[in-house]
């Protein structure tokens, strides 16, 4: 469900426009891939997140993200089951040394719920210029969340939680600098 200002920021874009006409919808239990519409976020200040479509591959389990997907829908706030965090480490790399501003470089990846926003949990966030994967309030690294429900630019996640060990952990791109704790 699209709520008003969500919807009065999306006639605003053109992109958005055109892949809201198109009528798709992921149905309940699809693999897709969310992130921050960051393109809405600062041109119309309201926090709306882009649903990718998955793909048949389970890749999404190994970092490797589902943004690149075909965008199917725009939601205020979406959870997802069995929810993996991944980051493109050059992407994240580009934006911390600041030789991109913006684009696409992370997302939540998962099966799509059909149940209300949920905001209890751990809070977890990712800030390209700071840390190099999605981290919780002391900076430990999360892999995988049994249940995760994604509003603006933060993550609830609840149930079974798996942390990023230094060994398992995505390696680091480039020289900028970041706070993980392993």
């Amino acid at each position: 469900m699209v709520s008003d200002d969500v919807e009065n920021a999306l006639d605003f874009d053109a992109t958005s426009k055109c892949i809201m006409q198109k009528g798709l919808a992921p149905a309940v239990g699809d693999i897709v891939g969310i992130r921050l519409n960051l393109n809405l976020i600062k041109s119309r200040g309201v926090p709306v997140q882009t649903v990718h479509a998955g793909n048949r591959s389970d890749g999404y389990k190994r970092n490797r993200c589902l943004y690149n997907g075909v965008a199917i829908a725009y939601q205020k706030a979406v959870t997802l089951e069995n929810a993996y965090f991944n980051v493109s480490q050059k992407g994240r790399e580009d934006v911390a040394l600041r030789a991109v501003s913006k684009f696409p470089l992370a997302s939540v990846d998962g099966a799509l719920m059909d149940v209300a926003p949920d905001f209890s949990g751990l809070e977890i966030s990712l800030n390209p210029k700071r840390v190099r994967l999605f981290c919780d309030s002391e900076n430990c690294p999360i892999r995988f969340a049994e249940r995760a429900t994604i509003y603006a630019n933060r993550i609830y996640v609840r149930c079974r939680i798996e942390y990023y060990t230094e060994d398992a952990a995505p390696a680091k791109v480039g020289t900028s600098t970041c706070s993980i704790a392993f």
